[in-house]
């Protein structure tokens, strides 16, 4: 007995839509026509292979008609006739339309998903960025993820001529960028995966070595800090005296100051590690905080933006990143400043070798400059108010104030090198 075919009419299915009730109705030979009680009208082909029972949507009515529907379920009926499962083949088809995806769709995602103020620094987002839009997106922008080889990533990374440092960061964004791609099961293996800068540039040129200013260059440096300006001169007294890094106490707020308690609380935002915490201050630091507060009458930071064009364009902000160091800078090459040059980051290092020096151990001088703890330490000690670290900070600041004033510094319990070998024999 033939099959039964083009049983509906388009009078039927416009009489549906207009009562709305949910709907299956047969046209034959497993073509059927839908409406859920959403309202959406469909087509779907039913049929057996392999002795299951299969269908696949063909899409909506009143977008496909009766007879385009009759056409693509005649196409479809022809191909499971040759064995081939078409909702497989539809599913795949979709996969891959997926997987489609552009580099420059990636980035997209990347951003939204990924590239967020709740899991990374300004700065570090500032330098993504910057990879994405000057480096990796000219070249790749228009390619499709996975087409995108080891060859690639690394003709990408010669061709950028950057410095060994800037095109490790650089491998670092395209490395995470693939991840993503991985996460989304848009490829299967990194491309960026197993790539050495080493093999491409050599090994990395020598790094700088940190400088710890000796006891001479800071008595030599604080009496005559305010050279570079009060606010200024108040600033650097800080940051040494807080061990803090500088973008930290550049954003300072005075909403976090609590200085009747001798705190301040730097939070989440504010660090490189997106974990906020207690800096204890010694009194002469709450004192030079004070004054500081007092130039900065009017806004909600400790350092307000000085710059007109600045207050213009951010509103209510915080000095430049770079401000105190311009400063320094600038008295360096006045002839003001007679020691060694120093970078931003000397002045932790500086700190952390001095609190060495006085007795602090190394585990409160780590937590001094804010460093993550390792091991159990780490997980068991949550402490915000760390009673060693003020003690040790109390320190810093006596030592950094009869450095200024010309007096004998407290705490200095060094032992010389070759006395100290002497008494170990």
């Amino acid at each position: 007995m033939p099959k039964l075919t083009n049983l509906l009419s388009d009078r039927q299915l416009k009489n549906w839509m207009i009562k709305g009730d949910t709907v299956a109705k047969s046209d034959g030979d497993g073509l059927t026509f839908t409406l859920s009680n959403a309202g959406t009208a469909s087509w779907v082909l039913r049929y057996r292979l392999n002795g299951r029972r299969k269908e696949v949507t063909l899409g909506n009515y009143p977008d496909i008609s009766l007879s385009n529907a009759r056409e693509k379920a005649r196409a479809l009926r022809a191909a499971v006739d040759a064995s081939e499962d078409v909702a497989v083949q539809k599913q795949t088809a979709r996969s891959r339309a997926i997987a489609a995806w552009s580099i420059r769709d990636l980035v997209n995602d990347y951003r939204e998903k990924i590239l967020r103020l709740d899991s990374f620094s300004k700065i570090t987002i500032q330098y993504r960025t910057y990879d994405l839009e000057q480096v990796i997106l000219p070249r790749l922008g228009a390619w499709q993820v996975d087409q995108v080889t080891p060859i690639d990533i690394v003709s990408m990374l010669k061709d950028a001529k950057r410095t060994w440092t800037i095109t490790k960061r650089l491998l670092t964004t395209t490395s995470q960028l693939f991840d993503h791609a991985c996460g989304l099961t848009l490829i299967a293996t990194n491309p960026c995966f197993g790539i050495k800068l080493t093999a491409l540039m050599g090994p990395r040129p020598p790094v700088r070595r940190r400088v710890m200013l000796d006891e001479s260059e800071l008595r030599t440096l604080l009496p005559n800090i305010d050279q570079i300006g009060r606010q200024n001169g108040l600033a650097f007294r800080i940051l040494l005296a807080t061990c803090v890094r500088g973008i930290e106490l550049v954003k300072a707020k005075k909403e976090h100051l609590l200085l009747d308690r001798g705190v301040w609380w730097i939070p989440n935002d504010s660090v490189k590690t997106r974990k906020g915490f207690l800096v204890p201050l010694a009194p002469q630091v709450v004192e030079w905080f004070r004054e500081l507060l007092v130039f900065a009458d009017g806004s909600s930071y400790a350092l307000p933006a000085r710059r007109h064009d600045r207050l213009l364009i951010h509103g209510d902000t915080h000095v430049g990143a770079t401000t105190l160091w311009a400063a320094i800078t600038r008295a360096f090459e006045r002839g003001d400043i007679d020691i060694r040059h120093f970078t931003p980051h000397d002045t932790r290092s500086t700190a952390k070798g001095h609190m060495r020096n006085m007795g602090v151990s190394r585990e409160i001088s780590e937590i001094a400059l804010n460093h993550t703890l390792k091991g159990m330490e780490a997980i068991y000690d949550v402490r915000e108010e760390i009673p060693e670290r003020r003690d040790a900070l109390k320190k810093r600041a006596d030592f950094l104030i009869a450095c200024e004033k010309g007096t004998s510094a407290p705490h200095q319990v060094v032992v010389p090198i070759r006395e100290g070998v002497q008494n170990f024999v």
